[in-house]
């Protein structure tokens, strides 16, 4: 019985990555939770009431709950956008989400089981330490209470409830906690052997074979940071250059130039340049030369390598995109260029938030370049807790350099000696 059961979450899994993709490991067990709770075979009393769905826009979170119902035969979700609950009137809130937890019990004791997915997770439940007002922790509170009385109020069934959301730091961490939403899948920006799954999946349900002579390794390998919808998109545009040249399909040519007009989701929030050839525009031959050094010996093998450029800001300006250019030409990684000063805020915590978040990005993207304009405005002198969360991000990607880390870290400074001394052990000057 435990083999059959294997293999119908098995074919379930190879239906399902038809049409979204994730980790075998990944969706096996999503698969086999909600299939043994519809059949009432799941083998412990307490089974999951929560999971958590967490990543950047576009990477597939609300399209597997619409894959895995349809699927699973399961009943469509309840559906919960979180802004769309807010009410201005006092109570109005709490109410409504009181009428959903209801249905779903109803649904759940008539089907067997229901389930809610609460899309913008962050926006109806965040941190209450980080709100103000007090409708925030009104509905944090609701919410807690209500997901803690399904297991007691239910006499038949189970209710699972599914939140989705972007920023899982936003959260309130008492909803993170087992008992709750504890299971916890993370949507990370697909790499290049699941971008390639990506493609071929969605040249065939939207292109239905309008392409020639597609080189899937290459695309994937000049799509860092693009996610399933993003891919789609890079299609879509495909598919407009190619009607706009009389044509009912699409080549490699157009893939290859619709790319320049797609901006991949996890990196819409920074600025990603294309880096251009300055070594012209450069006279000292010492620093060409490390240059070359610098892009030649990352280009061949990719590891964390921070370096700070000590120069006026438009000649930084120019090496930082001439190493970049030269490596961007192997590798084809993105180039993103960040201002220290973007991260200046009176409010307490804010900046360390945001820095922490670009270092995030940054861990999921590589390989790539990253050049930090203006660090001494956040690493200087008499910041402890700027230069402190700096040192612990810089250390936890020096740590794992061992472990096929892949970024090349610029940094540009006006004054070095403004800089914090430890932070200047993790950059070594270019010149």
């Amino acid at each position: 019985m435990l083999n059959e059961f294997k293999e119908i979450v098995k074919e379930k899994v190879k239906e399902i990555q038809q049409e979204v993709y994730l980790k075998d490991e990944i969706l096996e067990k999503i698969v086999a939770l909600f299939l043994s709770l519809k059949n009432d075979r799941f083998p412990g009393k307490k089974p999951p009431k929560g999971l958590l769905f967490y990543g950047p826009p576009g990477t597939g979170k609300t399209l597997l709950m619409k894959t895995l119902a349809k699927k699973l035969n399961l009943s469509d979700p309840i559906m919960i956008r979180g802004p769309e609950i807010i009410s201005q009137y006092y109570g109005k809130s709490e109410s409504r989400l009181r009428q959903i937890f209801a249905l779903a019990k109803e649904r759940a004791e008539e089907e067997n089981l229901a389930i809610i997915f609460i899309d913008e997770l962050d926006s109806l439940a965040p941190s209450r330490d980080l709100t103000k007002g007090e409708l925030e922790p009104r509905l944090v509170g609701q919410l807690l209470s209500l997901m803690d009385g399904l297991e007691r109020e239910i006499s038949k069934g189970n209710v699972v409830v599914i939140g989705s959301t972007n920023r899982p730091e936003a959260l309130d961490p008492a909803l993170r906690r087992p008992g709750r939403f504890d299971l916890e899948i993370e949507f990370d920006p697909p790499d290049a052997d699941q971008r390639k799954e990506i493609l071929k999946i969605l040249l065939n349900n939207y292109v239905k074979g309008r392409y020639e002579n597609i080189n899937l390794d290459e695309i994937a390998d000049q799509t860092i940071g693009f996610t399933g919808a993003d891919l789609l998109q890079l299609l879509n545009e495909s598919l407009l250059q190619a009607v706009l040249k009389s044509r009912d399909f699409i080549t490699q040519e157009d893939l290859l130039h619709a790319k320049n007009s797609v901006k991949p989701s996890a990196l819409r929030e920074f600025h990603i340049e294309k880096p251009r050839d300055r070594s012209n525009e450069i006279k000292d031959k010492e620093i060409i030369d490390r240059i070359m050094q610098v892009a030649e010996g990352f280009s061949r093998k990719p590891h964390f390598k921070p370096i700070l450029l000590t120069h006026e800001l438009l000649f930084s300006d120019k090496i930082a995109s001439t190493i970049a250019f030269m490596v961007c030409q192997r590798l084809h990684c993105p180039y993103l260029v960040v201002r220290a000063t973007w991260f200046r805020t009176r409010w307490f915590g804010e900046m360390e938030r945001s820095i922490r978040k670009l270092f995030e990005k940054i861990n999921r993207l590589q390989p790539c370049i990253v050049y930090i304009k203006n660090i001494d405005a956040i690493a200087s002198f008499g910041n402890e807790h700027i230069h402190g969360a700096i040192l612990e991000l810089l250390d936890n990607l020096n740590n794992f350099s061992d472990n096929n880390t892949k970024v090349l870290l610029l940094c540009s400074t006006k004054d070095k000696d403004k800089l914090d001394q430890e932070i200047k052990t993790y950059l070594k000057e270019l010149i």
